[in-house]
């Protein structure tokens, strides 16, 4: 179990008080896919954070967002970017707060520490927590 904390995730996790439950053999990325929530090593110092998965090896991403970055509403163009094998894309819910993929990069799988199975909020509930991602339908896809 660990904390959840900070604005990045609103409205999946709250501020504080909010326990997340993680699965440890999803650990270095495994069997992970895209919409999965993740918890992390930050590259970019020695804490842990919690991200949606929105990019595997080989899918491409949007390197910004409307929100992040770019303020010309008219502008059409964006960077895309790959990601690398062995790595993968992860942002925050909350994207205009949300230090992620957009700011440092890929990340590698093996700072992958678990996969978000479920939250507590202590006294008040525990939800599981899903994948809102579906696979397209066959037929869904020739209409």
């Amino acid at each position: 179990m660990a904390p959840a904390s900070g604005p990045s995730m609103l409205p999946t996790f709250e501020l504080l008080g909010e326990w997340l439950v993680v699965s440890k053999s999803h650990r270095l990325g495994r069997n992970i896919s895209v919409g999965d929530l993740v918890v992390y090593n930050i590259p970019i110092n020695e804490e842990f954070g919690v991200k949606r998965v929105l990019g595997m090896p080989g899918d491409y991403v949007l390197m910004d967002t409307p929100e992040y970055g770019n303020s010309d509403e008219n502008n059409t163009h964006h960077n895309m970017i790959q990601v690398p094998q062995g790595h993968c894309w992860i942002v925050g819910d909350n994207l205009p707060a949300s230090r992620d993929s957009r700011v440092f990069g890929p990340v590698p799988l093996a700072l992958i520490r678990g996969k978000v199975i479920a939250s507590m909020i202590p006294f008040s509930g525990f939800k599981w927590i899903k994948n809102p991602l579906q696979k397209a339908e066959e037929s869904s896809l020739q209409t």
